[in-house]
């Protein structure tokens, strides 16, 4: 009897769910026939085409390639709309309506980042981002100079034993360079108190989790996820993670409660022990959370500005004519505040280099009302997928889009639509660290021109949309020491 009743359960189970997809599809479908769509499989949508990473760029570049900017399709149930068009960017990130992302993005990153300022939605996501905003301000940022002095200092020593080399994977090194700098800013530590390497590992791996969960449909409820090996290796990582974070939390903890550091600004450990909302393990949420933004996006970008620079070696010596006119020869200097303020073709080259690779491909947002667009409206509840990196190429916005052109961004040359540039998010929702990251970066990269010279080695990247815009292929270059007397001939 038992066995009869659970066959009748799973018919009518597998009944009913194409027909519940077929009807989210075609109520929304009806809303959007201005816009042109793909072949959809019942309950995966489009994402019956990804096997893996690298596909998820390559089918979101297809579509758009053949499409234009505005494809309607269902990932898995959920109806989405894949932009790329600067006025649907404007009109979703600079409402203050629009700031919750999908349930499948919170859902697949719940157990890595739960609660924290990344996936939380409505009100709580407006009182964490108040809460937080002090730890990245700009007086935070200018205070934090002579750490990022001292890291780029050792980044151009991790340089050393690559110089001459038929070619350097700079990524990894870039990632051990921006993780140790994260750590002493935001935790304030210099010491042996935690395993950065293992930490950076662990965070790399349950990033890359999260992502192919997004795509796998049972991970997203909670019954269902443990029937999956991917949750298990999730929770694996998760307790090499949170073991090692643990004794700093607790070492800070106590710093905290006895106030050793009432004469310094709070970092942002201290923003979330002060936080009496704020559980063991919401403060490991977020500290995976600003370690991913933090060390694992300045990396990546990093190691794109290098591979452009090598590329172009004229540009490079443009831009290491400005920060030698600024700089001199001495490269072991302390890197001012207005010293980097009169870096201004860098600063060209560096937004140019994050228009090609920006570090985040893809935004999310569920509409919370209808949005009117030009002859249409989007429906509520409508997912809005706004690809960025197929933005960043459009033709109409960016002439010859391959090729790499700094003055692209000087000001009479912007284009008058400012979300057709958003590689730090916009509007509303906008990334809180921006300014910690061109800080960083900028002073970074001004030391390795003074330093070296960057030398293309015919590598090609092939993008692949993980948490961040990662390379399957790594980013290659050559690495020579720079002569600064034959370069001022």
């Amino acid at each position: 009897m038992f066995l009869a009743e659970l066959l009748i359960v799973i018919i009518v189970a597998i009944i009913s769910l194409p027909l519940w997809w077929y009807y989210i599809y075609y109520t929304y479908r009806n809303h959007l026939k201005i816009f042109p769509s793909t072949p959809q499989f019942p309950i995966l949508g489009i994402t019956y085409k990804i096997r893996n990473n690298v596909d998820i760029y390559n089918v979101i570049k297809s579509q758009v390639e053949t499409m234009g900017k505005n494809v309607f399709a269902m990932i898995g149930p959920i109806p989405t709309l894949c932009t790329t068009d600067p006025k649907i960017f404007s009109l979703i990130l600079s409402s203050p309506k629009h700031i919750n992302k999908p349930f499948m993005f919170s859902a697949t990153l719940n157990n890595v980042v739960g609660n924290s300022l990344l996936v939380v939605n409505g009100d709580e996501w407006r009182r964490q981002r108040k809460v937080l905003n002090p730890t990245l301000d700009y007086k935070n940022i200018l205070d934090n100079n002579k750490i990022f002095n001292k890291h780029a200092d050792g980044l151009i020593n991790k340089f050393k034993d690559e110089i001459d080399n038929e070619s350097t994977e700079v990524v990894h090194i870039l990632e051990d360079f921006t993780f140790d700098q994260t750590v002493e800013t935001i935790l304030g530590e210099t010491g042996p108190e935690i395993d950065k390497r293992k930490t950076a590992r662990c965070i790399k791996t349950l990033m890359k989790i999260s992502l192919k969960k997004m795509y796998l449909p049972l991970t997203y409820f909670t019954i269902t996820e443990r029937l999956t090996k991917i949750y298990w290796k999730e929770r694996e990582q998760l307790k090499i993670l949170h073991d090692n974070l643990r004794g700093s939390i607790e070492r800070k903890r106590k710093e905290y409660n006895n106030n050793l550091n009432t004469q310094k600004r709070p970092t942002y450990m201290d923003i979330l022990l002060g936080d009496k909302n704020n559980k063991e393990k919401d403060i490991l949420r977020q500290l995976t959370m600003v370690f991913t933004a933090a060390f694992d996006a300045s990396a990546i970008s990093l190691s794109y500005m290098l591979y452009y620079l090598a590329k172009y070696p004229e540009i490079q010596q443009k831009a290491y004519e400005e920060v030698h006119s600024i700089l001199g020869e001495d490269i072991h200097q302390t890197i001012t505040n207005q010293q980097m303020l009169e870096m201004k073709y860098l600063n060209l080259v560096m937004k140019e280099s994050m228009r090609l690779g920006p570090a985040i491909p893809l935004y999310t947002r569920i509409l919370e009302e209808d949005v009117i667009y030009e002859d249409t409206t989007l429906p509520k509840g409508l997912m809005v997928l706004m690809v960025l990196f197929m933005m960043h190429v459009d033709p109409e916005l960016y002439p010859e889009p391959e090729k790499f052109i700094p003055e692209r961004f000087l000001p009479e040359n912007l284009n008058p639509n400012r979300y057709s540039y958003a590689p730090f998010n916009a509007g509303i929702r906008n990334c809180m660290g921006q300014l910690y990251a061109m800080t960083s970066m900028k002073i970074a990269l001004a030391k390795l021109l003074l330093n070296y010279e960057f030398v293309d080695v015919q590598h090609k990247i092939c993008y692949t949309v993980e948490i961040t815009l990662q390379s399957k292929t790594g980013v290659k270059v050559g690495i020579h020491k720079r002569n600064h007397k034959c370069n001022k001939n």
